[in-house]
């Protein structure tokens, strides 16, 4: 694939952001489709899953779809399979697969004794066995207890690798082929799986700042009490917001804040004007974070954990500050509010420097994920999204768990957070130069704002109340000026 190419696919997924929800929708599948390319042949695509290892992998399997087979090591049959097994994997597993992401494929060998409780609950009788459901489906069911979960298939008569693809073709609705490798182009389709991700993380931060926005003005929440909590929470976001948009589209708003109040109520007509991250924004449709219980509250941990490894050492008690008054005030879910100021209320104090709030939001993001996790399997929703895990899962860093604790895993903190600054970090700010222009692209005004307000936050951080007056005094000053000019 030339670089002219690469470029073209990334320039096609950009643009599709734009489109009505389902348009882009069906870009996004095209251009996933598009970037992967062959596995490595050398190792095997399936992943070999344990008891211990079962339910979390699955759970956190980055697939709408999964398939696992039960086998015994000293099956002939099995033996004779693995072959036509591992040439369907190799088209669905690994970063490099030309249809990765759409159907996670794992083994599990029921004659190791420690696998004996997981090949019963799923009734193995005879080797091999196949199961194919959703991952949720498959992380809590089982094909044994009296109310058995709906969704789980048994897979029949696939002897084959073509065999078993068509039968796969058949559940999705899809046109798979054995065929579907390529030789050439891989660092190209590398590039551009990567920059793709990016660029989906990108939208979703938008997504979440613009429905935070939105949410804060329809449910009539802003008022004078809040009013310099979300100034500082825009500061937050005019400095290290990872879109271009978003920080420009808050640097207007900051820059005409003291203009929207009268009379110690702020003016929602004039409000409601402001598409602080532009005029597709919200569009009420995710790309990272779609899926049922997702959405929002998936995005504003993805915006929270980007501006933490923004921030600078002396920013960082200011940013936690900002995001713990964002949460009070402007978050609706009462238990979900209750329960975040719980936990940053112990932490008040102790956040000096980047790496603090970087570990503090990780840690606690993991400990929300838990709570839900225990909450949602004591009630059985089988029709929710994949069960929640402690992240980042095994797939993403295989070095940040010491141990083969998965379930309650002891972590290399050092690789945690060297893992987490690259994934928030820079790889997100790389996609800046694939933003599209057009409508969101940054005037000369809007540059002269933008650095106005990061220069007002990075003084800001010692003196937020006095320094964002006089700021924005010097901004409509010169406003005024170029009027009279």
């Amino acid at each position: 694939m030339t670089r002219a190419m690469t470029l073209l696919l990334l320039l096609s997924f950009c643009l599709s952001l734009s489109l009505p929800p389902p348009l882009a929708h069906a870009r996004w599948g095209a251009v996933h489709r598009e970037v992967a390319s062959a596995a490595d042949s050398s190792s095997s695509p399936v992943h070999e899953l344990t008891a211990a290892t079962f339910n979390s992998s699955i759970a956190s399997a980055p697939a709408p779809w999964a398939l696992v087979e039960f086998y015994a090591h000293w099956c002939g049959a099995c033996k004779n399979y693995k072959p036509h097994y591992e040439r369907v994997a190799r088209l669905f597993n690994g970063p490099n697969a030309v249809h990765a992401g759409e159907i996670y494929l794992a083994r599990v060998d029921c004659a190791n004794n420690v696998n004996q409780d997981l090949c019963t609950r799923f009734k193995v009788e005879y080797y091999p066995t196949l199961l194919w459901a959703s991952p949720p489906t498959l992380a809590r069911g089982d094909r044994v207890s009296k109310d058995k979960v709906e969704g789980l298939e048994e897979v029949k008569n696939a002897h084959s690798a073509e065999r078993l693809l068509e039968w796969i073709n058949k559940r999705v609705s899809k046109t798979y082929s054995l065929s579907d490798v390529t030789a050439e182009g891989g660092a190209d389709r590398a590039l551009v799986r990567e920059v793709v991700q990016i660029v989906a993380s990108i939208h979703d931060t938008e997504e979440a700042t613009a429905a935070a926005f939105k949410i804060i003005l329809d449910e009539k929440l802003l008022n004078l009490d809040n009013k310099g909590d979300l100034a500082q929470f825009l500061q937050l976001l005019v400095l290290h917001h990872p879109s271009k948009r978003c920080r420009k589209g808050s640097a207007d708003l900051l820059v005409n804040f003291d203009d929207l109040w009268s009379e110690g109520d702020p003016s929602m007509e004039v409000l409601s004007k402001y598409r602080i991250c532009g005029k597709s924004s919200p569009s009420n449709y995710w790309v990272s974070c779609r899926g049922d219980n997702r959405g929002y509250n998936c995005g504003l941990w993805l915006l929270f954990h980007s501006l933490s490894v923004r921030v600078s050492d002396s920013e960082s008690p200011g940013a936690f500050v900002a995001l713990r008054g964002f949460v009070d005030q402007f978050f609706r879910c009462q238990v979900c509010r209750e329960h975040f100021l719980e936990m940053s209320s112990s932490a008040m104090g102790t956040i000096k420097t980047r790496r603090d709030l970087v570990m503090w939001l990780w840690n606690a993001h993991n400990e929300v994920n838990k709570r839900l996790a225990n909450e949602e399997l004591k009630s059985r929703k089988e029709d929710l999204q994949a069960p929640r895990t402690v992240w980042p899962t095994n797939h993403l860093c295989s070095d940040c768990i010491l141990g083969t604790n998965r379930e309650d895993p002891l972590w290399n903190e050092d690789v945690v957070y060297k893992f987490l600054k690259n994934w928030y970090g820079p790889s997100l700010q790389r996609s800046e130069k694939f933003d599209s222009k057009g409508e969101d692209e940054v005037s000369s005004s809007g540059n002269s704002a933008l650095k106005g307000a990061i220069v007002g936050i990075f003084i800001a951080s010692s003196g937020f109340g006095l320094v964002a007056w006089w700021w924005r005094k010097q901004q409509k000053k010169r406003k005024h000026m170029r009027r009279r000019v």
